[in-house]
């Protein structure tokens, strides 16, 4: 038997000691020292708000002018509508479920039945131009309101051509 008593490792040193605070491991499930207000959102919440995004949109899109008894687009009305379609691709690429109405108006000058007729030939060739830029054309709805709607009343050629075009409604769903 051993009578010699067990030694005592003697107290760490200054060095040795280690009186920092201990961390997590990197791979730790625990959370992060932070408050919830400084935590990172999540790809939810990120994204924006639906009517917020959707007013925001129906307030910068453009109306797209044509021509007297016109369907195809000139050069400017083509800008404007490449300039909506940034705007639309946008939004369906964060609510790929949105409906847009594509409205083709006329001025007043011809048959109703004319008017109605040439309406839904500019919202048809709106959404073929869109989809030519890579939109999906079966987010969006062809509607033709004739001279039935028009943004201006008086009879003249300046008023009559902000009557003659297509304007876009962003829709929440497809029954509003």
């Amino acid at each position: 038997m051993d009578s010699t008593p067990p030694t005592r490792d003697p107290a760490p040193t200054a060095t040795e000691r280690n009186d920092s605070p201990t961390l997590p491991p990197a791979n730790s499930n625990l959370p992060a020292h932070r408050d919830d207000a400084e935590a990172a959102p999540s790809a939810e919440s990120a994204r924006p708000d639906l009517s917020e995004a959707v007013t925001t949109v129906n307030g910068q899109l453009e109306d797209v002018y044509f021509a007297y008894d016109q369907f195809d687009l000139s050069p400017e009305a083509s800008a404007t509508l490449g300039r909506d379609a940034e705007l639309l691709r946008k939004i369906l690429r964060d609510f790929p479920q949105l409906r847009i109405a594509v409205e083709g108006h006329c001025d007043e000058r011809g048959s109703a039945e004319y008017n109605l007729g040439l309406g839904d030939r500019r919202a048809s060739r709106a959404i073929a131009d869109l989809a030519q830029l890579g939109l999906p054309a079966a987010n969006f709805a062809p509607v033709s309101y004739g001279k039935e709607a028009p943004q201006c009343t008086e009879s003249t050629e300046r008023c009559w051509s902000r009557n003659r075009r297509a304007h876009f409604m962003v829709r929440v769903n497809a029954t509003n």
